[in-house]
């Protein structure tokens, strides 16, 4: 099992994102603070003050996400 652990630069990285490490840092705070029923909810974990995200965490909700856009994306062209 992958105990690999991420903090918000690695996650950015990972995802690609661009900004400064406040408004990334803002913008996974924004995703950890929605209601944990929400598909969006960013599971997360505290070390110090310092948010930390596991691997296998990440990976779900890339699965669970990816999914709900493929769904968007399909009932749209399903609509034309």
């Amino acid at each position: 099992m992958n105990q690999e652990v991420l903090d918000n630069l690695q996650l950015a990285e990972r995802w690609k994102l661009i900004g400064t490490q406040t408004a990334i840092a803002k913008r996974f705070q924004r995703l950890r603070a929605l209601p944990k029923s929400n598909p969006r909810h960013l599971k997360a974990f505290k070390i110090g003050n310092q948010a930390r995200y596991r691997l296998l965490d990440i990976m779900e909700y890339e699965d669970r996400n990816a999914q709900r856009s493929r769904r968007t994306i399909g009932s749209n062209q399903a609509s034309r």
